[in-house]
């Protein structure tokens, strides 16, 4: 357990000022996570793994990391012995598996959440992939820190910021689909965002 991140996420006095935490906020929280909970010494098994999505590219604007191993053997067994530990060391209320070869992203998934995340909890996303998907997202993730430019990523994290809370956001309305409105269609408020979405241009 970390009662220090927990009471962070949960205290009363921290209830109105969460809407209000920046990127490097948060970054320095996922740091001091990452740390506590050991995930280098949990994943050195592993030949690479990074972590992706906001995290990597400064558009932090809530409690969500994104992790990708390097598993071609796609070693189950170990998969959930290392989910289990993470699980333990973070305290999780839920620890979620699919088996999700064949699919999109092609390799094991773990969903492992400290709360209720729109409720600012920590939410993990915990994928173990083969060579190609692996190197898929690291290319992504990449990409996106080459395109990014200082207008880009405050544009981006207003978009976000107005949009993470709502109950479409994940479902009908994506992190992906507003980078994409972004770089591809010049979207650069977000009643701009809001009017491509209702006429579907997304």
């Amino acid at each position: 357990m970390l009662p220090e991140l927990l009471t962070s996420c949960y205290g009363e006095e921290n209830k109105s000022s969460f809407s209000d935490m920046k990127n490097e906020e948060l970054k320095k929280e996922a740091d001091r996570l990452i740390a506590d909970c050991r995930l280098a010494e949990l994943l050195a098994p592993y030949a690479r793994w990074f972590i992706g999505g906001s995290y990597s590219y400064d558009l932090m604007c809530w409690r969500d990391l994104n992790m990708y191993v390097l598993d071609p053997a796609r070693d189950l067994k170990r998969c959930f012995e290392i989910a289990y530990e993470l699980t333990r060391r973070l305290g999780a209320v839920k620890s979620r598996f699919t088996n999700n070869v064949g699919g999109e992203p092609n390799g094991l998934y773990w969903g492992i959440r400290l709360g209720d995340a729109r409720q600012c909890a920590w939410k993990i996303d915990l994928w173990f992939l083969d060579q190609a998907g692996y190197d898929e997202h690291a290319a992504y993730c990449f990409n996106m820190r080459e395109k990014l430019t200082p207008e880009s990523r405050a544009i981006i994290l207003a978009i976000k910021e107005a949009y993470w809370r709502r109950p479409e956001y994940r479902d009908t309305i994506t992190s992906d689909m507003i980078y994409r409105a972004v770089f591809d269609r010049g979207v650069k408020t977000i009643s701009d965002f809001e009017r491509f979405v209702k006429e579907g241009a997304l």
